[in-house]
């Protein structure tokens, strides 16, 4: 008489390590492959889109576009991670008046926005290699708009690109709270007038 015991406990083994392993190829791929990151927001810089206190997943893509909202590392302090938006790439012509983004001369349309911009930048134009990206709550956001190139050294403040080498990920998701758990598509940024 043979002993079944024996072998459902083999076949259980063997199920719960396919189980494993489908769960984990994907994870391993997300982590090593795509650089999946998890970050909590310490500012109100991106509201109303992301709120102080959220918790964003992160994944590395392979190029980046305007109207993506990425985390990368802080241009000012290199420890550091920042949330924002990315208005323009390489080669635009960003120029910010009376309360709207212009980029190589046409109107972006931003619904995201909390309030109407209160500044002025002149015309800007992203190097090759940069993304000039901006809090959706521009007023009370340190961003592309007014980082400054030698800080130390007492120079103005000026607006600059920040390299795209800083990027770590786009967010995909708001994840916590769970009451604003939802998935985050970039939003086109829509141009009239101007070349796109």
């Amino acid at each position: 008489m043979a002993d079944w015991s024996g072998s459902s406990i083999s076949l259980g083994r063997r199920l719960f390590n396919v189980a494993v392993i489908i769960v984990a190829v994907p994870l391993i791929y997300l982590f090593v492959g795509r650089g999946m990151r998890f970050f909590r927001v310490p500012s109100n810089s991106m509201e109303p889109t992301i709120l102080v206190s959220d918790y964003l997943l992160t994944l590395r893509q392979d190029n980046y576009k305007r109207g993506d909202i990425v985390v990368l590392r802080d241009p000012m302090a290199t420890d550091e991670y920042i949330v924002k938006r990315i208005i323009a790439v390489g080669g635009d012509r960003i120029e910010i008046q009376g309360g709207g983004v212009f980029i190589n001369g046409g109107y972006a349309s931003e619904p995201y926005r909390l309030e109407p911009i209160e500044y002025s930048l002149g015309e800007y134009r992203v190097d090759e290699s940069e993304v000039f990206v901006l809090g959706d709550n521009s007023n009370w956001s340190v961003d592309s708009h007014d980082w400054a190139a030698g800080v130390d050294d007492g120079r103005p403040a000026r607006p600059g690109g920040v390299p795209s080498d800083l990027i770590v990920g786009r967010v995909l998701y708001i994840y916590l709270p769970f009451n604003r758990m939802h998935r985050l598509i970039p939003y086109p940024l829509r141009l009239s007038g101007g070349a796109a």
